[in-house]
């Protein structure tokens, strides 16, 4: 999210780049490390107690999966902030409690009657939380679901509404930031908002081009939408010259404020930034959707929270229903993507399934329940969100290896296993271990905020144990690449031991 710590940059960089190099040499050149346990524990602690990482404190526990020894541990008891680990937590809980064959559901209503092409009344548009109305399962088509809303009421016939278009917002609680989300990065795409009815991940793409030198740098939005003002003071620089550029969102607006240079050799510059009010987002693009198909909507865009709770269903007939990718395609793309807005509306859709309505407390009780049945006491942790973005969650490395341990047993653990990024090769870890033993071996989540770098999976030895593997830092001041380093070393020399008996 974040920014890089450059403090003592060269020196560091030198010696991170270098451990780099020696980690891929050291897992490639040797074929096992032949290692009983006292070594096995040596050469983790020396790798851990890097001069450099003096200040930090690590939680981390390696573990065989099978018969639960554990080969290394240090601080595995005591609370850090875990970062995106806590996706961990809540897909494996609602993989367990929805199914991997869940799929959400958007129901699309008319209050009033279809007489020739017009629909004589309201047209509602009810949410379930679905994260999946966007172009991530619709080879990058954006519009490509409501397109195809669209055609349904072409094909009723209808291709007039008289009254207004509703968005029914009321199973979710209203969008907010989650606890202990810094304020200073809600506007970037990372930190958008859950809420019931959700488009393009609650987020608009900006794309920068370059335009004549010396002139205004070129602009695309996708979605195309009006319900974003766009104020453009990015200019077009000579190719020599380097680009710079920051898009700001004015808090509570949905006003851009783009400044900085683009250099005319540039192609583009792509950049994401989450949006204010994400139900009338939604319907706005709905509403230019159906627009551009030839459905006109003469009344007004309103939201079922905004219009008091004398607005119901009850009246309303159901016209069709969207049904979304499976729960476990879902689930694949929250955690090989590390995406915060996914594990927030999942979080919540725990909680509406629970208790009917979706909101931060709801689905917490059940991660709890969950959490309990795994061995895992949720009094002695501390969770503030379903993504791990709050500074505020608590969890130590003993809860994590507990975790991966007990879904490795359950009928999920295939779905849950999958989802994991695979060390060099897809997801948040294709740019590690590339070269390493670890490489298409690592499946595990890493996680990264502000003076947190973590990672937790599983792997296999060249004995083809299975190990569990869970590594916390925080409070360092080295750039996150250097943690990196240390723990990808460790993950490699791993993949390659035979242990001695």
């Amino acid at each position: 999210m974040h920014s890089r710590n450059t403090i003592t940059f060269s020196l560091l960089f030198c010696f991170f780049i270098f451990n780099d190099l020696q980690a891929q040499k050291d897992s490639s050149s040797a074929k096992y490390w032949s290692a009983g346990s006292k070594e096995i524990w040596q050469t983790v602690d020396g790798l851990l107690d890097d001069p450099n990482l003096s200040g930090a404190t690590w939680g981390v526990v390696v573990q065989s999966v099978t018969s639960g020894e554990v080969l290394y541990k240090r601080n595995e008891q005591v609370l850090l902030n875990p970062a995106s680990l806590v996706k961990l937590i809540t897909t494996a809980a609602a993989l367990s409690y929805l199914g991997g064959s869940y799929n959400y559901e958007t129901e699309i209503r008319a209050d009033g009657t279809i007489e020739g092409n017009r629909l004589l009344g309201d047209l509602i548009i009810v949410g379930f939380g679905d994260p999946t109305i966007s172009g991530k399962f619709t080879n990058r088509d954006v519009y490509s679901v409501f397109n195809s809303w669209a055609d349904k009421m072409i094909d009723l016939g209808v291709t007039e509404i008289t009254g207004d278009l509703i968005g029914y917002d009321k199973l979710f609680a209203p969008s907010a930031p989650g606890n202990g989300w810094q304020w200073n990065n809600l506007g970037e795409w990372y930190s958008a908002v859950p809420s019931a009815l959700a488009f393009n991940d609650n987020s608009v793409d900006v794309s920068v081009s370059p335009g004549d030198i010396g002139e205004e740098a070129e602009i695309s939005l996708s979605p195309d939408t009006r319900f974003i003002t766009v104020i453009n003071q990015i200019r077009t620089v000579p190719a020599d010259s380097a680009s710079s550029i920051t898009i700001k969102r004015a808090p509570g607006s949905n006003i851009l404020r783009l400044e900085g240079v683009i250099s005319s050799k540039t192609r583009e510059i792509v950049r994401s930034v989450a949006v204010e009010n994400p139900v009338e987002f939604f319907l706005v693009n709905l509403k230019e959707a159906f627009h551009r198909k030839g459905i006109k909507i003469s009344g007004r865009i309103k939201t079922a929270s905004g219009m008091g709770d004398d607005f119901s269903l009850e009246k309303s007939t159901a016209l069709f229903k969207h049904r979304s990718a499976a729960f476990s395609d879902i689930v694949k793309v929250c955690n090989k993507n590390s995406h915060n807005f996914y594990a927030e509306q999942i979080l919540r859709t725990m909680g509406l399934a629970e208790k009917g309505y979706g909101s931060f407390e709801n689905g917490i009780s059940v991660v709890n329940r969950w959490l309990s049945k795994a061995g895992i006491e949720p009094n002695l942790i501390r969770l503030e969100d379903g993504s791990g973005l709050s500074l505020l969650n608590l969890i130590s490395a003993d809860k994590f290896a507990k975790l991966l341990r007990y879904i490795s047993k359950s009928d999920e653990f295939a779905m849950f296993y999958n989802s994991l990024p695979v060390a060099g090769r897809d997801g948040s870890l294709a740019d590690r271990m590339q070269n390493g033993a670890a490489a298409n071996n690592l499946r595990a989540k890493p996680g990264l905020n502000e003076n947190v770098r973590s990672l937790a999976g599983y792997l296999k030895t060249a004995d083809n144990e299975t190990l569990s593997v869970v590594f916390i830092a925080n409070n360092f001041l080295v750039p996150y690449t250097f943690i990196d380093a240390v723990i990808d070393k460790i993950c490699n020399r791993l993949c390659i031991l035979k242990r001695k008996k």
